[in-house]
């Protein structure tokens, strides 16, 4: 039973084209997630969907019940999980027919997340659902729908099988690229000794023609009309040239190299040693930890649920309200949850440079791997959106100088591309990091040392 269908769509935000879609349908009981950068436009396609927007033209029918659950944007009393979380139940409890979830996941602890994906799989109705949660994609999805290049491109299985097409597609990509150029480098040189014979050959008089060309030149005629043929017939593969179709070149995002902080003094062998001890957030008790040891180059993950105390554990490190030893002069980055406290009236490229030691072209390129172009990162902070702000804010505590890299759950307003960026960046990281984080699979890539916090106790996983 089809329960959507769009076609001829147009959808335009302020003078700005997001989304032209030819021909679109959904059915029920499917499960699609959808995928894009940040900005394309995910959730306001979901919002003409369900007619919050109409800044669309073309047809676009909906015979369903659904409902919507939207993005956490700030945390009120509740935490961010628990306000998904009550959502979530609500939306569930209701039974409709169509389900449309953004960002579920982003706040959820891991016994949530794991909640979350037994529900859909158990939901009768049809469920679209944009997230960045690579488990919630691989368990659930049964198709993918990519919003690139203002459309929205088709792709069935789940995240594991969109990888597969995707590395198929860019390899096809890459030969059609290569047999372009080799045909635009044949014809030009091809051209080019077109236009040198026929210039030779103009230059040829008579009285330089042996008896046997003469010849040759009663059939064939003489060389002025000869070189006239040549300059056809090179003008001819100028015109196949110019209508060659263009096979436009692969643009891949990649990490500048960092400038080694040469006036940062040298990284101890140990940053934070603990011996096993409580920790209180003012009078109440959070849980036990062991003996906790964070080396020059350890990258260390702290996992648990919502309201476990991690963030605690990290913020009274940072403090050095934990008794132990710390070692002298330690540099610590520190991005907190949620993090907004820039200079409104300054650009994002002025606060970074004012704080780092990196050169313009890695600040800009570090800000554009994070979904920070150009255009935005010389605009004011007070133009930039909330998770723009948070994604500037961690670009700052990759590139100031520490010794201590600490990143409290950093992946909650990055897209896919930037998460997998960010993995890149830090697995090729040489210095010490400790992570808070509920991404199991950005865990599992990123971290070496993993720690869990359960029933009030930290332990030492590995």
């Amino acid at each position: 039973m089809e329960i959507l269908r769009i076609s001829d769509y147009q959808l335009r935000i302020e003078d700005r084209d997001l989304l032209a879609i030819k021909d679109l349908s959904l059915h029920l009981g499917e499960k699609i997630v959808l995928l894009g950068e940040n900005g394309v436009g995910k959730t306001s396609f979901f919002k003409s969907l369900i007619g919050q927007i109409d800044d669309y033209e073309g047809r676009l029918v909906l015979n369903s019940d659904f409902v919507y659950v939207p993005q956490i944007k700030e945390a009120s009393q509740q935490s961010g999980g628990e306000q998904m979380m009550a959502y979530l139940k609500k939306a569930f409890q209701k039974k409709p027919t169509l389900l449309l979830l953004d960002e579920p996941s982003s706040h959820l602890d891991s016994n949530n997340q794991q909640w979350l994906i037994s529900q859909l799989l158990a939901f009768k109705g049809t469920a679209v659902v944009i997230s960045h949660d690579r488990k919630l994609i691989n368990d659930v999805s049964q198709k993918i729908w990519l919003i690139e290049d203002k459309t929205i491109k088709v792709y069935p299985g789940n995240y594991h099988d969109f990888q597969e097409l995707r590395a198929r597609e860019e390899a096809r990509r890459l030969r059609e690229l290569k047999s372009y150029r080799q045909k635009v480098a044949q014809l030009e040189h091809a051209i080019l000794m077109k236009k040198e014979k026929a210039k030779k050959m103009s230059r040829r008089k008579k009285k330089n023609v042996s008896s046997s060309d003469w010849k040759v030149n009663a059939f064939a005629g003489s060389y002025d009309s000869q070189a006239k043929a040549v300059a056809k017939t090179s003008k001819v593969m100028e015109k196949r040239l110019a209508n060659l179709p263009e096979v436009k070149d692969i643009p891949k995002k990649q990490w500048a190299k960092l400038k080694d902080s040469s006036d940062k003094q040298a990284t101890p062998n140990t940053l934070i040693r603990l011996t096993e001890g409580q920790l209180f957030r003012k009078e109440e008790y959070l849980f036990d930890y062991p003996d906790f040891i964070n080396r020059g180059h350890d990258k260390v993950v702290i996992k648990g649920r919502n309201k476990a105390g991690k963030s605690s554990f990290l913020e009274a490190l940072v403090d050095h309200k934990l008794p132990g030893y710390y070692a002298q002069g330690l540099e610590i980055s520190y991005f907190r949850q949620d993090q907004l406290n820039l200079d409104l009236d300054l650009s994002a490229f002025d606060i970074i440079q004012k704080q780092s030691n990196q050169s313009q072209h890695i600040i800009f390129n570090s800000l554009a791997m994070m979904g920070i172009d150009y255009h935005k990162a010389k605009q004011k902070i007070t133009c930039l959106s909330g998770g723009e702000r948070i994604r500037v804010s961690l670009v700052l505590m990759l590139l100031r100088p520490h010794h201590l890299l600490i990143l409290d759950e950093p992946t909650n307003y990055l897209d896919l591309v930037a998460i997998e960026a960010l993995e890149v960046y830090l697995k090729e990281y040489l210095g010490a990091l400790l992570l808070v984080s509920h991404d199991e699979v950005f865990c599992q890539k990123v971290a070496s040392v993993h720690y869990e916090i359960d029933q009030c106790r930290m332990q030492k996983l590995t």
